[in-house]
């Protein structure tokens, strides 16, 4: 584990302090059991008239705040995976293992990012309405959540196998989902292209095996120095594993942060000990939740 510890700081930098919160968080979100109603079953409740404005309000509100933690949850747990990849196939010395997983790191960042960016800050916005909605105390209009629920609905439900008239279910494009956290990382999208090239079908992923002699014979020989490889793209990039990384924590742990406020899933008393501050959203967040 030693070993693993010093691999996880030199790749991730300051971001690896998220390596131990995620370890203990983890195996308690992942104790919540979720609650879906059926759309069918509620659209006919209310075609029929059987649901009251309350019930209705009651019915969105759990729907999504489910949606959030389960967004929230797995999340975390994809996102600590590619990053347990990322450091497997630096100690392996694997150049196109290395590259595969760190290209999956930052696109499922990207993902991420797409669908719980905005999310904590509305949560805590409305957070007494919402407690509301679920007691059943919003009895005279019905809330409209659906601009939130789109962006959960595509994280959770989006594929290439869906429907094309559906936007909300229709994935983007790899790329879309990168150019979101260029804000943050600057280098995402020049990275994530090359890490494609190198995966991909191309001459980069052939490219690298090949040591020309330019000063000697001028031959081409084949040398296999995953390692060299390895230390180079990270030295050309040697901020945004842990930039994308700690992005893409900050989103899922806000969330399940301003979660604590509903009476729905395991609480996380770790989440209350970090301190936001440096994080511009997390100083929003815990602003409003004292409001």
């Amino acid at each position: 584990m030693q070993t693993r510890d010093a691999t996880r700081k030199k790749l991730f930098s300051k971001a690896d302090l998220y390596f131990q919160l995620l370890e203990n968080v983890i195996p308690r979100i992942v104790t919540h059991r979720y609650s879906f109603i059926s759309d069918d079953w509620y659209k006919e409740q209310v075609d029929e008239g059987k649901l009251s404005p309350a019930e209705m309000n009651a019915v969105v509100a759990v729907d999504l705040l489910e949606k959030a933690h389960l967004a929230a949850a797995t999340s975390l747990i994809r996102i600590s995976r590619w990053a347990d990849a990322v450091c497997i196939m630096y100690e392996a010395g694997n150049y196109p293992g290395f590259a595969g997983a760190l290209r999956g790191l930052i696109e499922n960042g990207g993902d991420s990012v797409d669908g719980l960016l905005n999310i904590p800050a509305a949560l805590a916005t409305y957070h007494r309405r919402l407690n509301d909605m679920l007691a059943g105390k919003m009895t005279d209009a019905l809330a409209d959540c659906s601009s939130l629920e789109h962006m959960l609905d595509h994280y959770i439900h989006a594929g290439w196998a869906g429907k094309k008239s559906d936007p909300v279910r229709a994935a983007k494009a790899n790329a879309e989902y990168v150019a979101l956290i260029e804000k943050v990382v600057p280098s995402a999208l020049s990275l994530y292209h090359r890490l494609c090239a190198i995966v991909h079908p191309s001459n980069q992923s052939i490219g690298w095996l090949f040591d020309f002699d330019e000063l000697g014979d001028r031959r081409i020989a084949l040398a296999m120095n995953d390692a060299a490889k390895i230390d180079a793209l990270y030295a050309e990039f040697p901020t945004a594993i842990g930039q994308t990384f700690s992005l893409t924590c900050n989103c899922a742990l806000l969330t399940l942060r301003v979660l604590h406020k509903f009476p729905l899933h395991p609480k996380l008393p770790e989440l209350k000990k970090v301190d936001w501050s440096p994080v511009g959203v997390g100083r929003e967040v815990e602003q409003l939740l004292r409001n």
